[in-house]
């Protein structure tokens, strides 16, 4: 497996996570936002500089999060949408990006999972023709909330460019599903990209992320299993976690600029470091 981090965790400043990323040794790393701008918003000269970057640090961007689709279901947003991920892919080809992640629409009762389908026509097309993989991510403010939902949303869009991303630690913010047992085996045959954060419950019951490894999220357990199964996909911390407070739900909903990298440094290198012990720790 390769392991990475997805940058604007770190810094917005893009040479500063990729310093991050040399000291740990990290494979590759994971584009979000950068400089202030979210991905939907970088224009061709952006692209261009994170790329000579990538460069010379030589670690290649392999993975692209994009809000694709975290929105209202409607026309013009749908419209507006491929249109931006359209450019995206341009620029993930630039990249040497081959996975971009998305979501399907603001939770909505009334969105059917064939109005999600017939949404991605178009991007699985697109996505298709550039050797690009799809890969849908559970999110508490989504039509699909945890491992069980993305199962039945990947098994009906049907299409061989159109994945699971795992993200155990979005479970807690989300629903009572167990993020790992339970969530993995729901979704262990379509898991494409893996993305890594913590959390624990307060006493209200709402959730704030943790160092990875100190939360309520099994990753001995899960990494022994990835190890049994050679994985051999992405797997990025998305740290998430500031001992100062928990991020607001402004930041959570839409994680882009300073709001997201404001004091992720430190709290990232704790990740990583705790991160890296797990993973290395031998299989009884």
């Amino acid at each position: 497996m390769r392991i990475g981090v997805i940058t604007d965790e770190v810094s917005q400043d893009f040479k500063e996570a990729m310093d991050f990323a040399k000291a740990y040794r990290l494979s590759c790393v994971e584009l979000r936002s950068a400089w202030e701008k979210g991905s939907f918003e970088y224009e061709k000269e952006d692209i261009l500089k994170i790329k000579a970057i990538s460069d010379e640090y030589g670690i290649p961007v392999t993975a692209i999060s994009s809000p694709m689709f975290k929105c209202n279901y409607t026309k013009e947003n749908i419209e507006n949408h491929i249109k931006a991920f359209e450019k995206l892919v341009e620029f993930a080809k630039i990249l040497g990006a081959t996975t971009i992640r998305c979501f399907n629409f603001f939770s909505d009762s009334s969105v059917t999972d064939e109005m999600v389908k017939e949404a991605y026509i178009k991007p699985c097309e697109i996505a298709k023709n550039a050797g690009i993989t799809i890969v849908i991510e559970s999110e508490p403010t989504t039509n699909a909330r945890n491992c069980e939902e993305i199962a039945r949303i990947v098994k009906c869009v049907d299409n061989p460019n159109f994945k699971a991303l795992y993200d155990p630690g979005n479970n807690i913010y989300a629903t009572d599903e167990i993020p790992y047992p339970d969530g993995y085996e729901k979704i262990k045959d379509i898991i494409h990209h893996i993305h890594i954060k913590d959390a624990v419950l307060d006493e209200n019951k709402k959730p704030v992320g943790v160092a990875v490894g100190k939360g309520m999220v099994d990753y001995r357990g899960l990494f022994k299993k990835l190890k049994e199964i050679s994985y051999n996909g992405d797997v990025m911390l998305e740290t998430h976690y500031r001992p100062s407070g928990k991020l607001d739900e402004i930041t959570l909903k839409n994680p882009k600029g300073s709001s997201i990298s404001a004091g992720g440094y430190l709290p990232s290198c704790e990740c990583m470091e705790n991160l890296l012990e797990i993973i290395n720790e031998k299989i009884d």
